[in-house]
């Protein structure tokens, strides 16, 4: 060593090359806290991300289902009359539900839906689909080891009205 020195953090003299003592390890330590800190940001937002795709897809599929369902018109009560284009033509809830269930079935992602217990018609001119599944969190329950099997449940709603014009 030659005989340089230059002013250490305390007003003290510390040999040139030299680092204080006490110091080693910080950097480190900080790097690992924000790799970890990063880690799990990216794992919060990547399971958010999945739930979130999951809703919209089920919103989809009940949006379909719905627009299904509106079709599924009770011609047998609209012929027997007693209604007429003016009040639109008539849904029941049962037809809605099976107009439902077929729409479902015709699906290869229909398996893991169940379809709710408001599906019907609440004035009989509305599709209202009510569908929920159960979606696993797919972060925690891909990692090894843990048997956590963490799911979240989603429930959606979607309705279609009927809306004829008379021809003319």
């Amino acid at each position: 060593m030659t005989g340089r020195r230059q002013p250490g953090v305390s007003g003290t003299t510390v040999p040139v090359g030299r680092r204080p003592a006490g110091d080693d390890g910080q950097v480190t330590l900080l790097v690992l806290g924000y790799v970890v800190l990063a880690v799990v940001l990216l794992l919060v937002v990547a399971t958010a991300s999945g739930v979130h795709l999951e809703r919209k897809r089920l919103l989809a599929l009940a949006d379909a289902a719905a627009s299904d369902a509106a079709d599924a018109v009770d011609l047998e009560g609209y012929y027997r009359g007693g209604t007429g284009l003016e009040q639109g033509p008539p849904l029941t809830d049962a037809g809605v539900r099976a107009a439902v269930v077929d729409h479902l079935g015709r699906l290869p992602a229909g398996d893991d839906v169940v379809v709710g217990a408001s599906t019907g018609t609440p004035d009989g001119r509305t599709a209202e689909v009510e569908l929920a599944t159960r979606v696993p969190l797919p972060v925690l329950s891909a990692l090894p080891g843990l048997r956590l099997r963490a799911a979240v449940d989603i429930v959606v709603t979607s309705r279609a009205r009927v809306a004829l014009a008379p021809a003319g």
